[in-house]
């Protein structure tokens, strides 16, 4: 399950990743006050992998998803486009020709929490 904020971000995303082909379920929430119709379908989900702004907003819905869908590993990708206000716009900033690319993201990471009774994910070391 991919969660996007806006279509924009959906499409950046798809962009960005060379249109993949993929057998996931989308929704996009077109604004986070969207979320309440959202969660019976999120509920119903193992995994949800969120691209929500970095705003309050963004991050209150992140707090909501991760509260309301408890049995389900919600994975917050919103490291992936760090320094940007969503997917969009760090899109954007990379198409830009001969701008410095300053803002460039580090690694991506993402935050992952486990659903009840599954192992999280090992943290460095082997």
């Amino acid at each position: 399950m991919l969660v996007f904020e806006g279509f924009m971000d959906f499409l950046s995303y798809l962009t960005i990743k060379k249109y993949p082909a993929f057998s996931l379920n989308v929704v996009v929430l077109n604004s986070v006050a969207n979320l309440d119709k959202a969660i019976p379908f999120l509920q119903c989900n193992n995994n949800i992998h969120l691209f929500l702004d970095h705003d309050e907003a963004g991050r209150k819905a992140t707090a909501e998803i991760v509260n309301r869908c408890p049995e389900s590993r919600v994975i917050d990708h919103s490291g992936f486009y760090l320094g940007y206000k969503d997917v969009n716009d760090y899109l954007k900033a990379k198409k830009r020709p001969g701008e410095e690319q300053a803002k460039t993201p580090p690694r991506h990471v993402p935050s992952v929490r486990p659903a009840p009774g599954k192992p999280g994910p090992k943290v460095g070391g082997k």
